[in-house]
């Protein structure tokens, strides 16, 4: 601070540090207007934390807040080097149903480990639910989840089955019917006449 602010500064009347206290205050970067995010703002700290569970309870804790500002930081996350991380990073960014996380999140469908395929299918699911972020539906997520439920994982395979009943697209109705004749799978079979059932009711 410059010997001329502090003078400007000391030389202000008691009524006028008073009112620039709380313009500061009431401002819209201020502490008032930004509480509400401080949960985010803390737990957007650990997720660059150099613990890997201190990172991993971030990413699911930003899930259940909500905040949109927490998703560049998760889609960050999904390049973690720690797999648990990256799968709840993956979950979070379903829950909070942002549309710039269906790109990042549909190559995960192809992942090695079956645990981070299963937490894909369904927040695609959960995105795909989102139908007022999006101005046509989302057929690029239900193209893939629909490529997902043939996945030699049946945890895989019936999150993908769940998430689409859930959608309710009848995109997915004929690929549904097809595997429901195919499957050997009794556990699939009700999976697809409950996701069927759904699809219908929604489009009636």
């Amino acid at each position: 601070m410059t010997s001329e602010t502090a003078g400007s500064a000391s030389n202000q009347s008691p009524q006028q540090k008073v009112r620039k206290f709380i313009g500061w205050i009431l401002h819209r970067d201020g502490p008032v207007r930004n509480w509400r995010y401080i949960p985010t703002h803390v737990l957007l700290r650990k997720l660059r934390s150099e613990s890997a569970e201190m990172r991993a309870y971030a990413a699911e804790g930003l899930g259940g807040i909500g905040d949109g500002h927490a998703v560049v930081p998760l889609i960050n996350a999904l390049t973690d080097t720690n797999s648990t991380v990256r799968r709840f990073a993956i979950s979070s960014l379903g829950k909070i149903r942002d549309a710039r996380a269906v790109d990042v999140l549909i190559p995960f469908l192809q992942d090695e480990e079956a645990d981070m395929r299963c937490a894909a299918a369904v927040a695609l699911g959960e995105l795909g639910l989102s139908g007022d972020r999006f101005s046509t539906p989302p057929t690029q997520i239900i193209e893939a989840l629909i490529h997902s439920i043939t996945d030699s994982d049946r945890g895989v395979s019936a999150a993908a089955i769940v998430a689409l009943g859930r959608i309710g697209n009848p995109q997915a109705v004929s690929a549904l019917k097809a595997l429901e004749d195919t499957t050997e799978s009794e556990w699939i079979r009700r999976y697809i006449s409950e996701a069927l059932h759904q699809i219908e009711e929604q489009n009636a």
